[in-house]
């Protein structure tokens, strides 16, 4: 049986997009888990039957305000660690032996330990590029810059090696940083802005529920135990809470 054409576009767009980046996925799959979570939350507050027009009416925007927290700080917080982390390795901040000894073999004539890998990617090539670009693109590192095409064709192999050991080195931290990141958002961050944004909320309607309350008492006319007499018809419209704040 024959996999269905849509079904081989999304493999591919998986592979292209997250092969090399497990933290991009964590990140986005993260996000969209989360989004479907708090949607299903809004749909069983809405069909609960339990639950009446009121208890809807002040449950609904706490809901809603949940579900945006929740997603907007699991994506926000997860992709800004992220590309943190992205941003170490691809300045030279964070390498391991084997990467070091790997770009050591590109020109293993000027190291005598593994430090010196800088001496081949300088802080000055770091200053201007990325580290995988530096990688993929010999030329624009200082000593291959005068080089001839065999010299470059000749260093190549031990170039991918490097290339290859670096992308899986930031694809290793970029899957750290995020799952440190969505344990940050998740149990610290979160809670912290949702309980804010909740007690505004339930202020808010705290209020609302008691201008209603008092509008109903005028209405029906509770707040006296008799009718008023003739005598104080012309103040029966009057409303003492025209002036409360909603």
């Amino acid at each position: 049986m024959n996999t269905p054409k849509f079904m081989q576009n999304f493999i591919q767009y998986m592979y292209d997009h997250y092969s090399k980046d497990g933290g991009k996925l964590l990140v986005h799959m993260g996000a969209l888990g989360t989004l479907f979570g708090s949607v299903a939350q809004l749909m069983a507050v809405v069909t609960d039957k339990k639950l009446d027009k009121d208890q809807k009416r002040f449950l609904l925007p706490q809901e809603g305000a949940d579900a945006f927290v929740n997603v907007t700080m699991t994506y926000t917080v997860c992709d800004l660690i992220k590309r943190l982390g992205d941003r170490i390795v691809e300045k030279g901040k964070f390498l391991t032996d084997d990467l070091a000894k790997a770009i050591i073999k590109i020109k293993p004539e000027l190291a005598s330990n593994i430090k010196d890998w800088k001496k081949i990617i300088t802080p000055a090539d770091l200053k201007n590029h990325k580290l995988t670009e530096l990688l993929k693109n010999p030329r624009l590192l200082n000593i291959f810059k005068t080089s001839s095409d065999d010299a470059i064709k000749n260093v190549m192999p031990a170039l991918d090696k490097a290339l290859d050991i670096a992308e899986t080195h930031k694809n290793n931290v970029g899957i750290i940083t995020t799952i440190a990141a969505s344990v940050l958002a998740a149990n610290i961050i979160t809670p912290y802005l949702r309980n804010i944004i909740a007690s505004k909320l339930q202020k808010h309607s705290i209020k609302q529920e008691a201008v209603e309350i008092r509008k109903r008492q005028i209405t029906e006319n509770i707040t006296t135990k008799r009718p008023l007499p003739p005598s104080f018809k012309a103040f029966k419209n009057y409303n003492p809470y025209h002036d409360v704040s909603v």
